[in-house]
């Protein structure tokens, strides 16, 4: 209890020492370093030689019944987990992974395998050239966060929360649209956007991804939540190494 307190007290003094004397271009550039800071860190800790195993449990809330079909006739369900196991080489690349969507009763719907440098989905039978690569795990918040700031006049909130008993670093980005924008996932025109991502201060792991709208009545909606779960130094079960070794 007293270590979490401690981490909690240096992310809020680092926070405020970032952000107390800036506002603006600066404290964007900070909030673009304190991200950096912590995506270096975490890979650091996942880009080993050997497995790293991540587990999403995916929620969409949108006023469809779900999130589409698949060419073989599955579909895609509102409640998804995906667990992802990517191979490490020691050029500290990945260089095989497998990909498993389930639905929330355990119903497998898609997989898609990496192996000898070629991207294979074994459920719609479509295949690409795909060559080893660098992993990282921030599901692309930097870039978006870079095309908020640099696009939409806006800044990002930065602050300090706990998770499920972690101490976090969580980016806040909301943008009101110029004008209502349709989109099939709900009948009335979404007129605002924003996400939020937390961040383990410690670690640098993404632990959670949230994405909100604001609909034309004023209701908000989170369109999508992924609690998010990264380990290394473990080892796949049998399942998953059956795929690695083509047994599918």
């Amino acid at each position: 209890m007293l270590k979490k307190t401690l981490v909690l007290l240096v992310v809020m003094s680092i926070l405020a020492s970032l952000l107390s004397a800036c506002n603006g271009s600066s404290a964007d550039s900070n909030a673009k370093k304190l991200l950096a800071g912590l995506n270096d860190k975490a890979r650091t800790l996942y880009n080993q030689p050997g497995w790293v195993h991540v587990t999403e449990k995916i929620v969409y809330d949108t006023d469809k019944q779900d999130r589409g079909t698949l060419s073989n006739g599955l579909v895609i369900p509102l409640v998804q987990t995906v667990d992802i196991w990517y191979h490490i080489n020691e050029s500290k690349l990945v260089y095989q992974y497998v990909w498993i969507m389930s639905s929330q009763d355990g119903e497998t719907i898609e997989v898609t395998l990496f192996l000898n440098s070629l991207l294979y989905n074994l459920t719609t039978n479509i295949s690409n050239p795909l060559n080893p690569y660098s992993l990282t795990l921030d599901y692309q918040f930097a870039d978006e966060m870079d095309y908020f700031i640099s696009n939409s006049g806006n800044h990002p909130v930065l602050t300090t929360a706990e998770l499920d008993g972690k101490t976090v670093t969580v980016f806040t980005l909301d943008e009101k649209l110029a004008s209502p924008s349709t989109t099939e996932d709900y009948t009335q025109a979404v007129t605002a956007l924003g996400s939020v991502a937390y961040f383990d201060s410690e670690t640098g792991f993404l632990l959670k991804l949230v994405r909100n709208v604001t609909l034309a009545d004023g209701t908000k909606r989170t369109f999508y939540t992924d609690n998010i779960t990264i380990e290394t130094g473990v080892q796949p079960p049998m399942d998953v190494q059956d795929y690695v070794n083509g047994f599918w």
